[in-house]
């Protein structure tokens, strides 16, 4: 019996029909099967060649002549294996496309410094980008060189039969959730192929699972070993349950030249194939310096890594660029430089609406590149220097559940102290306490609510740690023990360069004591004619030469609490705030540094002309001359003071991470509070211990959308806690834009004001941007602003804390939150809170208008009002300059509290509820609170939760824990309003008893909104209100 079955692609978002034969008994057991893993059509040609539409087909072939091998693979089966056991003669061979064969934009390239010259950093193609690219050479390395290449194609390219690995050995089961492969590299004197003649010969794939939603696959030499990443990640092997069967496999493939592939594909009826590199099987490289993996992508919504500037939140494909990543003292300027951290996660949104995400495991240099493919997919090109491959596969579904799932393994975000959700003010170059003072009173004066303010470095005497200008800043101290008498409080920048010549300088002293510095390797010391010794100097901000503390090693550690500890006797400050530890050093390797302050020339020099580190045969796509350009030598050693040393070379990524490993303590010792560590540069699990800002941005309208571009993919990478330096840190703010970056600064999580010294430009200094230097209108405006945030504390207090305690996002872009709607995918210009609270800010100058898309699937209401939004879809409202357009999801109850001055003022008063009901006249929430500053107060059970619900018009508030009894004493919850009735109640019974309508409710049927005043109900007891 001959019938046709149409096989929906959902990759591709296409049909394809395939004609088979088959009885219905066989094709009920055929379906069941996870994968065909191999088969050989003879004697049709086109089906072949239907790779270029799916990377994964279920044929059967009996009447096509295809001799077919099946082997199943349902782990749901299988509770001890790691994914099916795939023997060799099981493992799929794939026919590359011919549409991959043909066309060169798919040719990989065999001279990347070729690619370097033409696609690195757009801002500093410098006199070292040049190109030595020959035919001589190319052909060489066993590669192909084309004269007729178009200029943005390779000229120099690797044959398909040639590179690659092949399999030796495996699998080995070694537990029932791991399995190892052997791999030779594929090169003979035949074919022979190496791109920078160090290639690892042997490698070892190790491959496990953790429970249903993982998968990791580490690369290694298999005969010697390489450095690996010292930061501690939680991953567990572990079967999955038969409860909750596995939602991804491993599987690895080869292609007719033998060349294995490596594939992560969904177990569900897409089989989506999530990360696959079969198809670019002869780009993946394993030198000793130079580490290449292709893969391709099932969707081009993809999302995320970095740190990197990005115009567009969605990655733009077409006509891409390579991106580096290297921690740098670079400032923000929307090309493709390289910025403070590094966090190479992606997340991808498959055409279905399902998410996943990859974790790439490397702390070396390294870039990436996102290209279009065929059929609306993508590809991924990633390169490394150093260490391992090491690849994380999170599965979903959702794009919350991937982000909670990469959070299990880098660990849950950090929870700021209350506070730490006011608003903050700081700049670099009060260059006077007067001035310091002169913008706090300005703030208050204008009634602007305000919980920080900072010390940059400024306030210190000749921009030393732990100091201050006995002059200029002469009575700080008193300044600050002002603040905290009004409820206010103080943080202080620390950098991590400490002064080396300045005269009985303590830290110093003390860091050469304990020898605490970075070091040049003993068989390699460029300054010991100058030091005696091997500590590393170079220059930042002091007026001396800078030696840089290591904290790797343990007695860095001690030194450095003991300088924080000393000088908070001095300076009371409650938080901690860590710049320039990527770490920055000014100018390496050029005459002197811009800010050389002697007649004498002078700089770091590093190796360049014949170390391997500091000159690299592949620099990756990162700005400077060399790797070492604005940072240190990359031979220079750290030390973990048990035997291991490392060089910079493999660690400079995670200085700001150890910094932060050394800081976070010491702040929360300063009174054994929660307190605040800010660092600029960061690496995955810095969200468990820090916050972020985006750094050193522009008073320019662009930068109102990498704010948010920037706080969205922050979210991502695990560290919610950020946000822009609102009004722009370099240049000179309008009103207006300063004006619209408050409202929308009042949604980044980080909210603080900040701007810079005028390094380079004309005048003495740029013009002060606190909100209250304004006209009239703009203060007010600036002041509406922020009590807004103010009011919504206790729900961003709450959201943090379920991250805190569950992982995930607390902002969210709408593809997020509606993975499933095409409309939502690019969209980058508004954002949400959760997923209830809708963010629309205007980011464009002299626009009164707002464009804003509204899901039509939900029910949302305009914010202020609680009037429904009738028209959906995309729409244009509304939005003067005073005035920034939010709207709430229906089915969402959010926890307010009226504004006052600061938050020890705000959190004693009245808390009112905004319920929002959706299309079933539903909703929920819930609030969480504590002291505010206290340490783990959730762990020690010294808290309270409290949970609304609205359901068959019947509210109910109860206080699930109720642990911390001092709220009682000082909260009342007074309002409550409902938006969305279906109809208007005639009575209201609260907890049996009646509520008067003439003055505790009213309904505005015009509206369909309920509010209920004058409540003040008592916290410590459940209510519940009952709409007749």
């Amino acid at each position: 019996m001959i019938e046709k079955q149409k096989i929906y692609n959902i990759k591709n978002r296409q049909y394809l029909t395939v004609v088979y034969a088959l009885y219905k008994l066989t094709f009920s057991i055929l379906k069941n099967l996870a994968i065909v893993s191999s088969y050989l059509c003879t004697s049709n040609q086109a089906l072949r060649n239907m790779h270029r539409f799916t990377k994964l087909l279920l044929l059967v072939g009996i009447v096509l002549g295809c001799s077919i091998h099946v082997q199943s693979l349902s782990l749901a089966k299988m509770k001890s294996e790691t994914n099916a056991r795939q023997n060799q003669k099981d493992i799929p061979i794939i026919e590359v496309p011919d549409f991959v064969n043909a066309d060169p934009k798919y040719r990989i390239d065999c001279s990347p410094e070729n690619d370097e010259h033409r696609t690195f950093c757009q801002i500093n193609l410098t006199k070292n980008r040049t190109s030595n690219l020959s035919e001589s050479l190319c052909t060489a390395r066993g590669c192909v060189w084309d004269t007729n290449s178009q200029a943005d194609k390779s000229t120099c390219y690797i044959p398909k039969e040639k590179g690659g690995y092949e399999l030796k050995q495996g699998p080995d089961q070694i537990s029932n959730a791991m399995t190892v492969y052997s791999l030779g590299r594929l090169s003979s004197q035949s074919s022979r192929f190496s791109m920078f003649n160090h290639d690892i010969e042997n490698l070892k794939v190790q491959v496990s699972i953790s429970g249903p939603d993982m998968v990791r696959m580490t690369i290694r030499d298999e005969n010697a070993d390489r450095y690996e990443v010292p930061v501690p990640l939680q991953w567990t092997p572990s079967v999955p349950p038969t409860s909750a069967p596995p939602k991804i496999q491993f599987q690895m493939t080869k292609t007719t030249n033998k060349q294995i592939g490596f594939r992560i594909l969904r177990t569900d009826d897409t089989q989506s194939l999530l990360f696959d590199t079969t198809f670019f099987a002869n780009g993946f490289i394993y030198d000793d310096q130079f580490l290449q993996i292709i893969t391709t992508i099932p969707s081009r919504n993809i999302y995320g890594f970095g740190e990197n500037t990005h115009a567009s939140f969605r990655h733009n494909l077409k006509d891409s660029k390579r991106y580096g990543i290297f921690a740098r003292d670079q400032w923000p300027t929307g090309e493709n430089e390289n910025l403070y951290g590094t966090h190479p996660f992606y997340m991808v949104i498959e055409p279905n609406g399902q998410a996943y995400g990859v974790f790439i495991f490397n702390s070396n240099a390294q870039d990436y590149k996102f290209d279009e493919f065929d059929n609306d997919q993508a590809t991924l090109t990633y390169r490394t220097i150093g260490g391992i491959f090491d690849i994380f596969v999170f599965a979903g579904t959702t794009p919350e559940q991937v982000i909670r799932q990469y959070q299990s393994v880098i660990g849950k975000p950090y929870f700021p102290p209350y506070w730490g959700f006011g608003f903050q003010l700081c700049r670099y170059g009060y260059n006077s306490l007067d001035n310091m003072k002169a913008a706090m009173y300005r703030t208050l004066n204008a009634s602007i609510p305000i919980d920080v303010h900072y010390g940059d470095i400024d306030y210190f005497h000749n921009r030393l740690d732990f100091t201050w200008n006995p002059v200029d800043f002469q009575g700080i101290p008193e300044y600050i023990d002002w603040l905290h008498s009004n409820d206010m409080k103080f943080i202080t920048m620390i950098d991590p360069a400490i002064d080396s010549e300045a005269p009985n300088y303590p830290a110093f002293v003390e860091g050469q004591k304990a020898d605490v510095w970075i070091k040049w390797p003993e068989r390699r010391n460029l300054q010991f004619n100058e030091t005696g010794n091997r500590n590393i100097l170079g220059y930042v901000w002091p007026d001396g030469k800078t030696a840089f503390p290591d904290y790797f090693y343990p007695s860095t550690n001690e030194w450095w609490r003991t300088q924080v500890l000393e000088y908070r006797k001095k300076i009371k400050f409650d938080g901690i705030w860590i710049d320039m530890n990527e770490p920055a050093n000014f100018d390496t390797n050029r005459i002197k540094p811009w800010n050389w302050n002697r007649t004498e020339v002078w700089n770091l020099k590093c190796p360049v002309e014949d170390e391997i580190l500091d000159n690299p045969p592949y620099k990756t796509a990162i700005c400077g001359d060399y790797i070492s350009d604005k940072t240190l030598c990359m031979i220079s050693e750290q030390r973990d003071g048990r035997g291991k040393t490392y060089n910079h070379y493999d660690i400079h990524n995670l200085y700001g991470w150890s910094e932060t490993v050394a800081t976070l303590p010491v702040a929360r010792a300063l009174e054994n509070r929660r307190s605040i560590v800010i660092s600029r540069s960061t690496f995955p699990s810095s969200g468990a211990i820090s916050g972020h800002w985006l750094g050193d941005n522009t008073a320019d309208w662009k930068h109102l959308k990498y704010n948010i571009i920037g706080m969205l993919e922050f979210n991502l990478f695990g560290i919610p806690y950020n946000g822009a330096d609102i009004c722009g840190f370099f240049a000179d703010t309008t009103e207006e834009m300063c004006q619209r970056w408050m409202q929308l600064g009042a949604f980044n999580p980080f909210f603080r004001n900040h701007n810079g010294y005028k390094f380079g430009y004309e005048g003495n200094a740029f013009r002060d941007q606190d909100p209250g230097v304004f006209s009239a209108p703009a203060v007010a405006s600036n002041r509406r602003a922020v009590e807004l945030r103010y009011t919504l504390i206790p729900h961003l207090y709450t959201l943090f804390h379920r991250v805190h305690v569950s992982g995930g996002t607390v902002v969210r872009s709408m593809a997020h939150e509606f993975p499933t709607i095409p409309d939502c995918w690019s969209l980058d210009e508004q954002f949400l809170w959760d997923s209830s609270l809708l963010i629309a800010p205007v980011i464009y100058e002299n626009h009164r208008t707002k464009y804003v898309y509204l899901p039509p699937s939900e029910r949302w209401y305009d914010f202020y009002t609680g009037e429904e939004m009738k028209t959906l879809g995309n729409i244009t409202v509304p939005a003067p300059l005073d005035f920034l357009p939010l709207y709430l999801r229906g089915g969402a109850i959010i926890p307010q509290q009226q504004s006052a001055m600061n938050t020890v003022q705000s959190r004693k008063n009245p808390l009112f509820l905004t319920v929002a009901l959706d299309n079933n006249q539903y909703a929920q929430g819930n609030l969480f609170w504590d002291d505010g500053e206290s340490i783990d107060t959730y762990e020690h059970s010294v808290y309270n939760d409290f949970a609304f619900s609205y359901k068959s018009r019947r509210l109910s508030i109860e206080p699930w824990t109720y642990k911390y009894p001092q709220m009682g004493n000082d909260v009342k919850l007074e309002d409550i309003k409902i938006y969305g009735m279906d109809r208007a109640p005639s009575r209201i019974l609260w907890n049996r008893q009646e509520l008067s309508a003439t003055n505790q409710w009213a309904f505005d049927s015009a509206k369909n909104v309920l509010t209920m005043t004058k409540l003040a109900l008592d916290v410590t007891k459940s209510h519940t209100f009952v709409f007749l």
